[in-house]
């Protein structure tokens, strides 16, 4: 059976589907968040796609970690809240996509402990 990440059409479906969110936001940015925000999408894609991949467990969990470093909670919150509804009318099945943010947030959700900085 594929991953997720298949199932859904593959990397490029991700990806686009992210600057989506970015470019519907992006309006409402000013030019000094704007550069920060196309690197929370281009981190966002990586970590969906890492997470919706068929990496094994070990290889999988120690690259999300690196990724959700640098990610930014409010927005991959937002972001997660967009996908679901927008993979449904670009034809994707409701419960696929549903399982989709199900495993983005649970991998998210692991990769919490130890991401503060040190003081």
């Amino acid at each position: 059976m594929s991953n997720l990440l298949e199932q859904v059409g593959g990397a490029p479906v991700v990806d686009r589907t992210v600057a989506e969110f970015y470019q519907s936001i992006g309006r409402h940015l000013s030019s000094f968040e704007s550069c920060d925000h196309h690197k929370q999408e281009v981190r966002q894609s990586r970590f969906l796609n890492t997470a919706l991949g068929s990496e094994p467990g070990p290889v999988r969990a120690d690259r999300a970690r690196f990724l959700a470093r640098g990610l930014n909670r409010p927005l991959f919150e937002a972001l997660l809240e967009f996908l679901q509804p927008r993979l449904v009318e670009l034809g994707v099945p409701r419960q696929l996509s549903s399982d989709l943010v199900e495993a983005a947030e649970d991998l998210y959700g692991t990769c919490e402990t130890g991401l503060s900085l040190a003081s």
